[in-house]
C-alpha cells in the first residue's frame, strides 16, 4: 500500500546519496566492496535515515545595516546536521557573521555522508567553524565521508576552521574541501587531524584515509592537493604523514593580483621561531605558493596536538593580521 500525497503538493524530492559523495580513489574500492553486505552484517547503508547529513547555506550583506552585517540570506539543512545562527564577536569587525556547523551523530561511523555547501554573497565575511573536534569512528564495512564546498564572492572573506578530525582505529574517511574563489575574495582556512587517539597510545591504525584540498579561482586551478593511505600503518611512508601523528593545513589566499612574497618570508620566520627550541623529530613545519604565486600552503606536522594546533593559529592570526587588519577571534572562549 502506497501513501497518498496532498493533493497540489508534489512529493518530496529523495536525496541521493551518489549525488552526496565525492569522487572515490580507486584504492578505496575494498572497501566499497564491503559495503555492498553491510545490509547482511547488520550495518546501516548509505542513505538510511540519520545517515546521510546535509547543510546548505547561503550569506550576504545587509545593505541597511550601519556595519554592512553578514546574515543567512537562505539555507537548507538535513538531520543530523545543524548550525547556530550567525554570531558577531569580532569587536574589530561587528558586522562579520561567525556560523558554528555541527552533527548530532556524534561523530562520523560507516557509511555516514556529510555534504556542506556555504556561499558567500559579494562583500560578506564569515568565519565558519564547528563547536568541537570530530571523531572518526571504527567501520566494519564502507566508509564516512565529507565533502564541503565554498563559494566565495567578490570583496568576500571566508574563514574555514573546523575542529580536528581525529581517527579512530578501524576508521575510513574521505574528506573533500573544494574552494571556488572571485577576483578579489579571500580565503583562510585551516584544519588539523590526528592519527590516532594518542592519549591511549593509539596511532596510524585507520584503515583508509583520503584528504582532498582544491582551490579555483575563475576557472582556474590554484591548489590541488590529495593524500590517499589505505592499510593500517601504512600513512608513515615518507611521502605520505611519515613518523607525525598529528597534521596542521593553512590555506591562505589573497585577493587576485595581491604579491605573496612578503606575507610568505613573514610566516617562514613565524614558523622557524615557533619550531626552535623543540627537536626536529618532534616538530617540522613549512610554507610555499600555490600555482602562480596565488596563494600560500602552509604544513605543520607533529607529536603534539597541543603544539601543532598552536602554530596553525598562530599562522592563521598572522594572516588575518596581514590580510585584513585585525586579529583571530579565540573561537572556544568568548
Amino acid at each position: 500500500m502506497t501513501s497518498a500525497v496532498p493533493v497540489g503538493r508534489p512529493p518530496a524530492p529523495r536525496l541521493d546519496p551518489v549525488a552526496l559523495t565525492p569522487p572515490v580513489p580507486w584504492e578505496f574500492a575494498s572497501f566499497l566492496e564491503d559495503a555492498e553486505d553491510a545490509a547482511s552484517d547488520g550495518v546501516q547503508p548509505v542513505g538510511r535515515p540519520g545517515k546521510v547529513g546535509v547543510l546548505d547555506l547561503s550569506l550576504g550583506v545587509d545593505a541597511a545595516s550601519s556595519v554592512q552585517k553578514t546574515g543567512v540570506t537562505s539555507r537548507y539543512v538535513k538531520a543530523p546536521m545543524q548550525f547556530t545562527r550567525p554570531l558577531y564577536i569580532d569587536p574589530a569587525d561587528p558586522g562579520e557573521a561567525f556560523v558554528y556547523v555541527r552533527s548530532t551523530g556524534g561523530g562520523l561511523a560507516q557509511n555516514d555522508r556529510i555534504r556542506q555547501r556555504v556561499t558567500l554573497g559579494d562583500g560578506a565575511r564569515a568565519t565558519v567553524t564547528t563547536p568541537a573536534g570530530t571523531p572518526v569512528h571504527r567501520m566494519n564495512a564502507g566508509l564516512a565521508t565529507q565533502w564541503i564546498s565554498l563559494t566565495v564572492g567578490e570583496d568576500a572573506v571566508c574563514e574555514y576552521l573546523p575542529g580536528q578530525n581525529t581517527l579512530f582505529a578501524g576508521s575510513r574517511l574521505l574528506q573533500v574541501t573544494d574552494v571556488d574563489l572571485a577576483d578579489s575574495a579571500t580565503l583562510l582556512a585551516a584544519d588539523v587531524i590526528l592519527t590516532g587517539r594518542l592519549a591511549r597510545g593509539e596511532r596510524d591504525l585507520f584503515d583508509a584515509l583520503g584528504q582532498c584540498w582544491r582551490v579555483e579561482r575563475g576557472g582556474r586551478s590554484l591548489l590541488s592537493d590529495m593524500m590517499c593511505v589505505v592499510g593500517a600503518g601504512q600513512g608513515r611512508s615518507e611521502m605520505l604523514l611519515s613518523r607525525w601523528p598529528v597534521w596542521g593545513t593553512v590555506l591562505i589566499v589573497p585577493p587576485a593580483g595581491s604579491s605573496v612574497k612578503e606575507l610568505l618570508a613573514s610566516v617562514r620566520d613565524l614558523l622557524v621561531e615557533r619550531c626552535a627550541g623543540v627537536a626536529a623529530e618532534d616538530l617540522t613545519a613549512a610554507a610555499s605558493t600555490m600555482v602562480n604565486d596565488a596563494g600560500i600552503t602552509v604544513r605543520v606536522a607533529g607529536e603534539d596536538p597541543v603544539t601543532v594546533r598552536a602554530i596553525v593559529d598562530a599562522v592563521h592570526d598572522h594572516a588575518r593580521r596581514a590580510l585584513l587588519g585585525r586579529p583571530a577571534v579565540d573561537l572556544r572562549r568568548m
